[in-house]
């Protein structure tokens, strides 16, 4: 491989610059951080989900004497307790998918795979100015190992900027809309003794039965997190991986035909 000197300097620089960051804690802290945050604010959406599972649950489980027949108040959010129980075990997949991520990202923040990298990149920058012949297939390891040991980090750092660009603001909101729906169930369910089905079926001053307007409020609030969730758990995971092995194997093939 034949470089000028300009090229060869240019290329040591970003060799020191990714040793550098490779040995930075403060990368790894923040990754760490947000990866526990994460979690812990998936499980709290977890707690309110089955909670709101939960109350709905019990009214689905009372019935309005009329005369001779029953009616069930909960038949009404039986779509809406649908949607929540299979949210609920979406969210079990993303806790689990987000624990597996955290594991890997532990792993490749560790000191081996860390040595290993600053090894791969200084053998890398002698092979530049000593051995050129040898740099295409040292190049070739090196991108590899430098795939393993930020592609985690990178991926949490996709995760983070689609927060701050959009599920912060939206993902609060929604989980405010459920957090205080559960408090108007729990009304509904303390007073559904009194509940006339007249008043039921064509109106009260109960809200939660008034119209759909509440069972909308859950649905579009529960489709915003679970899209959240997809994005955060697998989407974003899987894109980031995919184009960073894309970009690690044009690598290689392009350095081989070099070779």
């Amino acid at each position: 491989m034949q470089l000028n000197h300009s090229t060869r300097i240019l290329i040591t620089l970003a060799i020191l610059l990714v040793i550098m960051t490779n040995w930075l804690p403060q990368i790894d802290l923040i990754a760490q951080r947000f990866l526990s945050d994460s979690i812990s604010s998936n499980a709290i959406i977890f707690g309110v989900v089955r909670t709101l599972n939960g109350v709905i649950s019990v009214i689905q489980s009372t019935d309005i004497g009329i005369g001779v027949a029953s009616v069930s108040v909960g038949e009404i959010l039986d779509p809406v307790n649908d949607l929540i129980e299979r949210f609920s075990a979406l969210l079990l997949a993303t806790l689990t998918a987000l624990g597996i991520a955290q594991v890997l990202l532990l792993f490749t923040l560790s000191l081996p795979v860390k040595i290993v990298f600053t090894a791969m990149a200084f053998a890398c920058g002698l092979s530049l100015w000593l051995k050129p012949d040898y740099l295409p297939r040292l190049l070739k390891w090196t991108l590899l190992i430098i795939f393993i040991r930020f592609i985690f980090v990178l991926q949490v750092g996709v995760v983070w900027l689609f927060d701050w660009l959009y599920f912060d603001a939206t993902g609060k909101a929604a989980l405010s809309v459920l957090e205080a729906t559960i408090g108007v169930v729990e009304n509904l369910k303390e007073s559904i003794t009194s509940i006339n089905l007249g008043e039921l079926i064509f109106g009260s001053d109960i809200p939660v039965l008034k119209n759909e307007e509440l069972g909308a409020q859950i649905s579009s609030s529960v489709v915003t997190l679970i899209v959240g969730m997809l994005f955060k758990s697998i989407i974003i995971p899987v894109g980031t991986l995919w184009l960073g092995y894309k970009a690690v194997a044009s690598a290689f093939i392009r350095n081989h035909h070099h070779a």
